[in-house]
């Protein structure tokens, strides 16, 4: 069968040994080039008479004899940054994939392996001996894409991920750079041409230092969550993945980069647990079930029996929250059932509220109702206006 297309083929057609032994490279376990040299060896054995019409006389119809070229191809690869890990990747034109898929159509080849495919593993060959790299087909540094038509270079370096936790220290700052919402973040008179409506963010006070170190292009900040501006987060601290997008520098000191982050904004912001990590951990992140731990203070002074109800009261009770008018703005108007596994009152203060819940339940709503868009909520159980006036987040951790 092999002889047989590969005789029809050449007939009509030249092809170097690459691209013929290409045509059947899902059959055998050996390269292309040597099984397109045995295929014509033997068909010029069968076939003295037609032994010209199988030689290699003009230019190959498919690759325009690109693999004698691929040494010349890959010196054009000089980068400029730091990296361990690559993969290489072609740019092939049009025309030659449409003559690829017409020699497939034509001649019914079902075991062919493309042009691209091949070049992306014998120029990964070449530039994995040429630069000293390891060669990955995932998770890589870089991608060297070539144009090897056109001895053009690309490179697509990808993010490093930094998984840590940080501590906010103070209230009045968000966690991401919140953009003006007149300008949309182009700068006019409403914030000061900042372009932001705070002057700085976690994201910002965290980024800074690794954007500099990394050399790093831009970043984006992932959090497990996030707490309000005027929330302060304490105790283990809130997870997130910090992106650095195009690093020209990859071999970072994290320790002493966390050391520096956390001199720099002593009071305010502290970060801890610094770690490399892959892109999945994002997702993981901000779809992990949370059970978080806040501290409330309210504006009224509960009662001994008022104590006692709300802490018998809210265990294990499932809450059910409409979007807060406060937020509903700019969030998604629906219901979301979240769970209060219990709540804690204090003996020396008798305005002061711990509780231990679901993440993504809105403690101030729980505490006010907020006009009966929460049920139930503490204002309804005990039958009086009461609103949360100073609220703290002293712990994160899984939902096991």
């Amino acid at each position: 069968m092999i002889l047989k297309t590969s005789k029809e083929i050449l007939r009509e057609i030249t092809l170097c040994d690459h691209c013929l032994g290409r045509q059947f490279g899902k059959i055998s376990i050996s390269t292309n080039e040597r099984r397109g040299k045995v295929i014509r060896n033997l068909l010029n054995c069968l076939n003295p008479e037609l032994s010209t019409n199988f030689n290699k006389q003009k230019p190959c119809f498919l690759c325009d004899n690109i693999f004698e070229r691929a040494e010349d191809i890959v010196k054009n690869i000089s980068p400029d940054f730091e990296f361990f890990t690559f993969h290489a990747g072609t740019k092939i034109p049009e025309e030659i994939m449409k003559k690829e898929e017409m020699l497939k159509e034509k001649y019914g080849l079902q075991y062919q392996e493309s042009i691209k495919q091949e070049l992306n593993r014998e120029l990964g060959k070449d530039i994995g001996a040429i630069i000293g790299k390891e060669f990955k087909r995932e998770k890589e540094d870089v991608t060297i894409l070539l144009h090897p038509y056109d001895s053009k270079v690309e490179y697509v370096i990808n993010p490093l991920f930094i998984y840590g936790r940080y501590n906010k220290l103070v209230r009045g700052i968000p966690q991401t750079k919140w953009f003006c919402t007149r300008c949309k973040g182009r700068g006019c008179a409403k914030c000061g041409n900042t372009g932001k409506m705070y002057d700085v963010s976690v994201e910002e006070l965290i980024s800074e230092l690794f954007l500099k170190e990394t050399k790093g292009a831009d970043s984006s900040f992932h959090g497990a969550g996030r707490e309000d501006i005027d929330v302060l987060m304490l105790g283990n601290g809130r997870p997130f993945v910090l992106e650095i997008k195009s690093p020209k520098i990859r071999d970072i000191d994290l320790q002493k980069l966390e050391l520096e982050v956390n001199q720099i904004n002593e009071g305010k912001v502290r970060i801890s647990g610094l770690c490399f990590v892959e892109k999945e951990i994002v997702e993981k992140i901000k779809n992990t079930h949370m059970r978080k731990t806040y501290l409330a203070e309210i504006d009224v002074c509960l009662t001994e029996e008022e104590k006692r109800k709300i802490e018998e009261f809210f265990l294990d009770r499932d809450i059910y929250q409409e979007t807060p008018n406060r937020v509903v703005h700019r969030r998604a108007d629906k219901t979301r059932i979240r769970k209060v596994y219990k709540v804690l009152t204090s003996k020396e203060n008798c305005s002061s509220l711990e509780i231990y819940c679901d993440g993504g339940l809105y403690i101030k709503e729980l505490i006010s109702g907020d006009e009966g868009r929460t049920n139930p909520s503490i204002a309804e159980l005990l039958g009086k206006n009461i609103k949360c006036v100073l609220l703290n987040v002293i712990s994160i951790e899984e939902k096991v």
